[in-house]
């Protein structure tokens, strides 16, 4: 299992994990108030800054994470109670950020999603 601090630090470890422990990052969801997927695209656009030509939409968030032109430094975003999530939503977001991650690690910036007080969903967990 991989530390937070690591993925945090080495592109090469990119990806989308289940945080095992908790944790202080920024920028956070609350998985618990994300009932629906326009909540949680509209709740995304505002917590990773998208530009003002984000759509609202899955293309818009792939296009925004896959061309981060308009963010300097790494990124990451922790989802709390990521178990809240409707599971064709967290799936579809979880796909999204995994082929961004994949793509930021072979340009060595770093991209991940975090998700917390998530039962056993077949992904890494970091500690």
């Amino acid at each position: 299992m991989p530390k937070l601090q690591d993925i945090l630090a080495d592109p090469a470890l990119n990806g989308v994990y289940r945080l095992a422990a908790q944790a202080e990052l920024v920028p956070v969801l609350d998985g618990d108030g994300l009932r629906g997927k326009s909540e949680l695209l509209d709740a995304l656009g505002r917590a990773l800054d998208f530009p003002d030509y984000y759509g609202g939409n899955w293309d818009a968030v792939e296009e925004c994470l896959l061309d981060l032109s308009w963010r300097q430094g790494p990124l990451w975003l922790l989802i709390r109670r990521a178990g809240a999530l409707p599971e064709g939503t967290r799936a579809t977001l979880c796909d999204i950020f995994a082929d961004a991650a994949r793509h930021w690690a072979q340009h060595g910036r770093v991209c991940s999603l975090f998700l917390s007080e998530l039962e056993e969903s077949g992904l890494p967990e970091a500690t």
